[in-house]
């Protein structure tokens, strides 16, 4: 009967097509454990690469007309032109066109870098135009600094961890985000802040650059760091 395999293909055909649809449209998710980064490259060869817990969802449908990646954590973009790039997190968004960017978005604290080109940040109902060369720091929703930087790729990419001011308890973050240890601190009600940066490849050396400058200590036991002020029992 013609009609009726005329049918059939036609079932076939739409079978195909919506399966087709689904799966191009369906979210890609990319992730990172503890101490481990990766590259990704995005469907227009944009490049991301991701620091340690992080992750990135975006979607291969319409890319050419709609570049968006969601991110909880923290990336390194290298962005080729195109349409709007947006780049979406919990505590604020970036948009660009083409360059090269780094986010940070964790807890309470958004940090975005320009090395390349310009970026387009906003926060809290607050829009600012983010030059290549200069990067800036949100806490709870408020600006807490806007200022240059001298590196053109994020010390992070070179397995180094740095930090400007940063609360100690980001830095405990960051190394227990970096190596498989839990950190447990003997310091309570300190406001002690850090800046410096630790080496992603030498726990040991890793604590003694944290620890040294704020007339710390630490003990490891098993994968367990304890740190205390010098001179504690």
């Amino acid at each position: 009967n013609p009609v009726r395999t005329f049918l059939k293909v036609a079932a076939a055909i739409a079978v195909l097509a919506v399966g087709y649809w689904f799966i191009s449209t369906m979210d890609t998710s990319m992730s990172t454990g503890i101490g481990e980064k990766i590259s990704v490259s995005l469907p227009d060869a944009s490049e991301v690469i991701l620091n340690a817990n992080s992750e990135i969802t975006y979607s291969k449908g319409n890319w050419e007309n709609e570049r968006n990646v969601t991110l909880n954590g923290e990336a390194f973009f290298k962005v080729n032109k195109g349409s709007t790039f947006h780049v979406s997190t919990s505590l604020g968004d970036v948009r660009v066109l083409g360059t090269q960017f780094n986010v940070y978005s964790r807890d309470r604290f958004f940090n975005v870098s320009c090395y390349e080109g310009l970026v387009s940040v906003a926060f809290n109902d607050t829009l600012i135009k983010l030059p290549a060369g200069t990067k800036l720091k949100v806490e709870e929703g408020t600006l807490v600094m806007y200022n240059t930087t001298s590196n053109t790729v994020p010390n992070w990419t070179k397995n180094e961890s740095s930090f400007e001011n940063a609360t100690l308890q980001t830095v405990i973050s960051e190394l227990e985000r970096q190596y498989p240890i839990t950190i447990n601190t003997q310091l309570q009600g300190t406001d002690k802040r850090f800046t410096g940066s630790f080496t992603h490849s030498d726990l040991e050396l890793a604590l003694t650059s944290v620890c040294d400058p704020l007339q710390l200590t630490y003990s490891i036991n098993e994968g367990e760091v304890t740190i205390y002020a010098k001179g504690s029992p």
